[in-house]
């Protein structure tokens, strides 16, 4: 959780809380700002993490943004989506080919190879497959992790909030001289 801390709210309001309304505007101000970070930064450091394309990262995430507004201080984000086929990752062989297939999910690890997996196109595109039984017919495709997962991960989360909270910091000293010059 990214919070602007009780110092800060103090501070906002010792310089502030004479004038209008103006507590509120810097508070939701900011947390929308921080809002954004995180949106952009996630996406940054999901891909720094795990070996995906932007493409394919954006194209199966889903994300709920709720602003912070003057009667609601406060914002959410929510991110959701569908698992990831495991071709969207680090795989060779890239083409239907006869041999073992290595997948690498993650940015710094090995790849490992999976022994009863096969790369074709059973009509729906290239992807990873396997056998659930010996009938031809019984293969399904393997997937990675969603775009929620990889941003559950810890060193996403760490350096997501850490970016926020540095923008919080930038944006409240921004807000506050902001108001004082005279802009609302």
């Amino acid at each position: 959780m990214i919070e602007i801390t009780s110092e800060q709210v103090d501070r906002i309001n010792t310089l502030l809380g004479g004038v209008k309304n103006a507590p509120q505007k810097v508070i939701y101000n900011v947390l929308n700002r921080a809002t954004g970070t995180v949106v952009s930064q996630s996406s940054k450091y999901v891909r720094q993490t795990y070996k995906i394309k932007h493409g394919d990262l954006t194209s199966n995430r889903n994300i709920n943004v709720s602003r912070a507004g003057p009667s609601k201080l406060e914002a959410t984000i929510s991110y959701g989506g569908t698992l990831i086929p495991l071709m969207k990752f680090n795989v060779d062989p890239k083409q239907p080919k006869r041999k073992h297939v290595t997948v690498s999910v993650l940015a710094n690890g090995s790849g490992q190879r999976l022994l009863h997996a096969f790369v074709a196109d059973l009509g729906h595109g290239v992807g990873v497959f396997e056998r659930e039984t010996a009938a031809r017919d019984s293969s399904v495709q393997l997937f990675g992790p969603s775009a929620a997962h990889m941003v559950e991960n810890a060193e996403v989360l760490e350096k997501v909030e850490s970016a926020a909270m540095e923008t919080i910091n930038k944006r409240v000293e921004h807000e506050i001289s902001r108001i004082l010059n005279g802009y609302t």
